[in-house]
């Protein structure tokens, strides 16, 4: 009776170089994605509904008096200074001091966007399972909350996604 390996040295060095590859691959794209937000973009139905500035530093905000969004897609700058509406028909922002809350309709019903502290938190919404609503906070570039049964999502990007 005849013992054969099950691994040759050479099937361990393909398997060594391939795990080698992976990981390298998983941080490189992790190193060239990274980084803090600068906006949030809300997709509906695959369509964009708005897209809305993740915030500033708060020394910033306290001291220029005013939070920016970006909604719609148009461009249109809302004020909490000023009260100028988003531009964006049946978009309900409201905004506090450093605090933005987007009312989102989506497939089923409902879900509401709070935007505080450079971070987007999905805090309410219709839907049974809630997955969007228990998801933590997002601020990084390429992170992403869904809310399948709305078909809500909401992104973000980076200064050339403000565009």
């Amino acid at each position: 009776m005849s013992k054969e390996k099950l691994f040759k040295k050479t099937d361990l060095l393909i398997v060594f170089i391939l795990v080698l590859i992976a990981a390298a691959g998983f941080f490189a794209f992790r190193f060239l994605n990274s980084g803090k937000g600068m906006t949030v973009r809300v997709l509906v139905d695959g369509k964009l509904y708005g897209v809305y500035e993740l915030g500033k530093s708060t020394e910033a905000e306290e001291n220029s008096g005013s939070v920016d969004a970006v909604a719609g897609g148009y461009g249109a700058k809302n004020s909490a200074e000023n009260g100028n509406s988003t531009g964006h028909k049946g978009d309900s922002v409201t905004e506090t001091e450093n605090v933005q809350v987007i009312e989102i309709p989506g497939k089923i019903g409902t879900c509401i966007l709070t935007i505080k502290d450079g971070k987007a938190d999905m805090t309410y919404a219709d839907c049974p399972n809630q997955i969007c609503v228990h998801h933590a906070a997002i601020m990084n570039v390429g992170e992403t909350i869904v809310c399948l049964p709305n078909r809500v999502v909401v992104e973000v990007g980076g200064a050339e996604d403000e565009k």
